[in-house]
């Protein structure tokens, strides 16, 4: 009889935990679908927004006349930015399959380096193309060349498997991040090729200052994980930056591309009267249209981003009550 009680005593001792446990892994899996929905509906996103743009820039370049020195280098910049717009549109592919890895439950190490090079170069085209296109001795457009090649030398070292490298290469990356915010402050980069009089979104269709803010941010995750390690008690807290960098993000791009949305909208519906879309071939009025309709699928990535940071957000709590 003593010893059936002693049996029941175990088991109640542990049904609590085990139940916890149970919860954990269930709310796991959901975290893992909303990250592959959200990751793909941005991916996707990005790949139908750099669609518009790139028969856009060169609708536009195609008008302007090889006729003086100023018109050559705003023709080559546009060309950069069409370069930039197809590396944007690999950047989603990368996008995407990072989500599908992560479902799978394998690592997206590899995969999130490509993401960061395809973002860094994207970021590098974009920059000496807003170089062809400033005056000459801008601080900002400088800035724009120099933080994507800390943000890729910063990767790479990250990469090396040695707890010193990934410390130089997250700082490495803080300081281009850093950079690229001052830089996107000072430069509105698609304003340049499309001057429209509408405030467009930053380089990755965000609100501007939450974009500042994200890149930042990224890095500093990076500088976390750094620390932490393996260090089975410190992870709730590198999960937690991560989530918060997810809430930051999906916020501004749910913002930044409404906005932009709403703009153009408001541009194609005065262009048969007024407005800079006046007098433009019906079919580039068609090509705005299905860019701002392109849009509402990064919101849509935006919106699930912050269910997810918030599901997340959770998900650490009971990661924390573990080791209490």
């Amino acid at each position: 009889m003593q010893k059936t009680n002693e049996v029941t005593v175990e088991t109640t001792r542990f049904s609590v935990p085990q139940r916890v446990e149970t919860r954990i892994i269930g709310m796991e899996l959901t975290l893992r679908k909303l990250v592959l929905s959200a990751l793909t509906m941005l991916g996707v996103g990005y790949i139908m927004v750099n669609l518009p743009v790139m028969i856009l820039l060169g609708y536009f370049w195609s008008i302007i006349p090889i006729s003086s020195q100023a018109n050559i280098a705003a023709i080559s910049g546009r060309i950069l930015f069409i370069v930039a717009s197809a590396i944007s549109s690999g950047l989603g592919v990368a996008i995407v399959l990072s989500g599908v890895k992560f479902y799978e439950g394998n690592p997206t190490n590899g995969t999130a380096f490509l993401c960061v090079l395809f973002a860094s170069f994207y970021l590098l085209c974009l920059g000496i193309g807003s170089t062809l296109l400033l005056p000459s001795g801008n601080l900002a457009g400088f800035l724009l060349l120099v933080a994507p090649i800390l943000a890729m030398l910063g990767a790479a070292t990250y990469m090396v498997p040695n707890s010193r490298f990934k410390l130089v290469g997250s700082i490495s990356g803080i300081v281009g991040g850093a950079l690229l915010a001052y830089a996107l402050f000072n430069v509105r980069i698609f304003e340049l090729v499309f001057d429209w009089g509408i405030p467009f979104t930053g380089p990755f269709m965000s609100l501007l200052t939450l974009e500042g803010i994200a890149v930042i941010l990224g890095p500093v995750v990076a500088f976390i994980h750094s620390i932490v390690g393996a260090n089975r008690e410190e992870k709730p807290l590198a999960h937690a930056s991560i989530l918060l960098v997810a809430l930051v993000y999906g916020i501004g791009m749910l913002a930044g591309s409404l906005i932009l949305s709403m703009n153009l909208w408001d541009l194609v519906w005065k262009s048969p009267w007024t407005g800079p879309l006046s007098g433009l071939p019906e079919w580039v009025i068609s090509t705005i249209v299905f860019w701002s309709a392109s849009l509402f699928l990064i919101d849509l990535g935006g919106i699930i981003l912050i269910i997810t940071a918030c599901l997340g957000f959770v998900f650490v709590a009971k990661e924390f009550s573990q080791f209490e």
